[in-house]
């Protein structure tokens, strides 16, 4: 299979397994009503996926022993049962929770594995493209699921959303099951080391820098995405002509525009460096992620132009960050590195809703505008923070971090 069948056939399989990914944040305001939330309570209902993602991570340490193909077939199965499972049988916080930790383990075993299984089958010069490719794709195969959750909801009732998800995961399955060949880990050189001894990344600043920052990424992208649909709800009580329809729509395009930004992102990884790329990115979506929620009550124009901004910086850096991780991981080390970048993902996906959550009721909750500028302030710090890391780790190792891709 070439390089380019390769990536089609993943990106396809992503699409089909993430298509109920952001349907939460879509429905989320109905399930503050139906199952009166406080702030706090609908950042854990948005946030308890990414929990079961948290503990599941451990177990991608195991693709450096066997074929990522059977992780990713995994995944599609804690899927299946996690979205049917939410669609029939859900009726409250807890019982939700339930069905959005099994969506988590899913999500652990097909998203990240699948920069495994793309690493395992092209050549050195092309893993950190391939694998930048991939995660770029991850804006736009989640972006429809955010309309489609929408309109099935409005059509059919909310439980109807999450049927979707389930067919189109078993799809994934039998794509990846028949399609994707079998492939052998990659072998390092020397003695194989424990398969949860993570020395050799931890002791890399490189290495610590792209995890750091792939927390703090992570944390703003999930916390933006799952409070949009409730933000923009809010918003509409100042303009009558943002309805339902149109609010569904805008959340779709701003997360629609990360793929193209994602891409370029990883394109200039690829020529300049990635962590430079990396940093650059997360700079200016930080600039204009604290910005955002202190303009809620101001112009029209002022509003849109920053939210704007933000969601096309938000994903810039994601496909740099994680094609840098895969760039200087050592040869047969490639499947600790996912396993670490995927934990990094996982605690940012926890954190970021429930963080985003607990200051909108710290600053007074959704109606007040401070409470939404200070929310966005703290996530705006927290992506500062993973500049940072990358930035020492640039001054470590300047000249190989910019040029790493042409390793």
């Amino acid at each position: 299979m070439s390089f380019r069948q390769l990536l089609i056939l993943m990106c396809i399989y992503l699409g089909l397994t993430l298509s109920g990914l952001h349907a939460m944040a879509a429905l989320l305001p109905t399930f503050i009503e139906i199952w009166d939330l406080t702030n706090t309570e609908a950042g854990w209902l948005n946030s308890s996926q990414y929990l079961a993602y948290v503990a599941a991570v451990p177990i991608i340490a195991f693709s450096e022993r066997i074929d990522a193909k059977r992780l990713l077939l995994t995944g599609t199965l804690f899927n299946v049962v996690g979205y049917l499972g939410f669609a029939l049988l859900a009726d409250g916080l807890w019982s939700a929770v339930a069905f959005r930790v099994l969506q988590g383990i899913g999500f652990a075993f097909t998203y990240m594995p699948g920069v495994k299984a793309i690493t395992d089958r092209v050549s050195a010069k092309n893993r950190g493209r391939g694998a930048s490719i991939y995660v770029s794709s991850f804006a736009t195969t989640t972006s429809f699921s955010i309309i489609i959750a929408g309109m099935i909801a409005d059509s059919f009732g909310w439980r109807a959303a999450f049927i979707l998800p389930t067919i189109t995961n078993i799809g994934a399955f039998v794509l990846i099951l028949f399609f994707l060949q079998k492939a052998e880990p990659e072998v390092g050189d020397g003695p194989r080391r424990a398969l949860f001894d993570f020395r050799d990344e931890f002791s890399d600043p490189r290495m610590r820098g792209f995890i750091i920052a792939a927390t703090m990424h992570t944390l703003e992208l999930l916390a933006v995405r799952g409070w949009t649909v409730v933000m923009l709800v809010v918003v509409s009580e100042r303009w009558s002509w943002l309805n339902h329809e149109i609010i569904l729509i805008i959340a779709t395009f701003l997360v629609l525009i990360g793929m193209p930004c994602s891409m370029a992102g990883g394109e200039l990884g690829h020529r300049k460096g990635f962590a430079y790329a990396s940093a650059l990115a997360m700079a200016l979506s930080a600039l204009f992620c604290g910005a955002v929620g202190f303009a809620i009550d101001g112009p029209l124009w002022l509003f849109v132009f920053l939210v704007l901004m933000h969601n096309v910086f938000v994903l810039a850096d994601s496909g740099a960050l994680n094609g840098g991780a895969a760039d200087v991981a050592k040869t047969g080390r490639r499947g600790a590195a996912v396993t670490l970048m995927a934990f990094a993902n996982a605690l940012g996906s926890l954190a970021g809703p429930v963080l985003f959550g607990f200051m909108l009721d710290l600053g007074g909750g959704r109606q007040e505008s401070f409470a939404w500028g200070i929310a966005f302030l703290t996530i705006s710090g927290c992506v500062m923070a993973g500049v940072a890391a990358l930035i020492i780790g640039m001054r470590r190792y300047p000249r190989k971090l910019r040029e790493v891709s042409n390793g």
